[in-house]
């Protein structure tokens, strides 16, 4: 057993050097002393498969818990995926394959497990114990909430900003559609950072995977994201798109080549900017975080993106709400 030293300690701030995380609240079969199997493993695959690639891969691995104390230790993980021959989709299945490290042993029901990528060959497996300073920062850093979040009693903007402050005049929004949207126990999380191409290449992923799509997004000027807008368009896909009314009027705005495919695009009124950055996928599916669909956010900005399964619609009332809302 080998314990990191504090030269090389891991620390939550750490994530946002690295390109790729997804996170879930534990639930009991992830825990490594479960009752329901004694596999050491991580399942749902869709989400990991989308950080860590298709090939089979031993991934150098830093185990770390946060909690009450601070456990390191140093191993590898096995990323890996087969097809069961009574398997009637021939779809592979893919596990991250974990040792037994004291870490591991840590993790509860309830606390947030989180798989790091911090290179193609490096991992971080990270499990931060419920109500901890640490869980606190981490969310922080991935702009959401732990699942055990009580919201009650507060208002969107106290939640957000917290603070007792009103709303501004200059952001005036129906507070009852909106909230942050909390880890769920039973998916993955997915988040991104830039520069780099990972928020890009998955927005484009679910566009080509999308038969329905709702955008809010404050400024468009990345070519390969319209790209294939249009060509969703193109194949049937039914589309709307807000954006800002002064940034789409922009030098390097590629608004009008939406709305030159017969895509219906409104922009903002009422409010002095429409700032959302965030898109619906099916009804289902969200991305969102502090990246515009530019070419700079993908090359040289410090942004991050979130995907996500949305709960009670709360994506969509809003998107519905600004709809309604800018055509008056």
């Amino acid at each position: 057993m080998l314990i990191f030293h504090s030269a090389t300690a891991f620390e939550i701030s750490d994530i946002k050097k690295y390109p790729a995380i997804v996170v879930k609240t534990m639930v009991e079969s992830d825990t490594l002393h479960k009752t329901t199997s004694k596999k050491t493993e991580i399942r749902n695959g869709e989400a990991l498969r989308k950080i860590l690639g298709d090939e089979k891969v031993k991934f150098d691995t830093e185990y770390v818990y946060i909690g009450d104390k601070k456990i390191e230790e140093e191993g590898y993980t096995t990323w890996y995926h087969y097809t069961s021959p009574k398997s009637k989709t021939q779809k592979p299945v893919y596990h991250l394959y974990y040792q037994k490290k004291r870490p591991m042993y840590e993790g509860q029901v309830g606390d947030t497990l989180a798989v790091i990528r911090k290179s193609d060959s490096e991992i971080v497996l990270l499990i931060v114990k419920q109500d901890s300073d640490a869980e606190k920062e981490l969310y922080e850093i991935i702009g959401m909430l732990p699942k055990h979040t009580e919201n009650k009693g507060s208002t969107f903007w106290q939640r957000l900003w917290n603070t007792e402050s009103k709303r501004t005049e200059d952001y005036e929004l129906e507070e009852e559609t909106l909230s942050l949207p909390a880890i769920p126990e039973k998916s993955w999380v997915r988040v991104y950072f830039t520069p780099g191409t990972d928020c890009e290449n998955n927005i484009v992923a679910e566009i080509n995977n999308a038969k329905k799509i709702d955008i809010a997004v404050y400024s468009i000027t990345n070519q390969n994201i319209v790209d294939a807008i249009i060509e969703a368009k193109e194949r049937g896909a039914k589309i709307r798109v807000i954006t800002d009314r002064l940034q789409s009027k922009g030098k390097h705005s590629l608004v009008d080549e939406l709305s030159d495919a017969g895509i219906p695009v409104i922009t903002n009124v009422g409010h002095k900017i429409m700032h959302n950055k965030f898109a619906i996928f099916d009804g289902k599916r969200i991305e969102s975080g502090s990246y515009n669909w530019t070419e700079s956010a993908t090359e040289s900005n410090a942004e991050n993106c979130t995907f996500f399964e949305q709960k009670n619609k709360t994506f969509s009332k809003q998107f519905e709400y600004l709809w309604d809302l800018y055509q008056k």
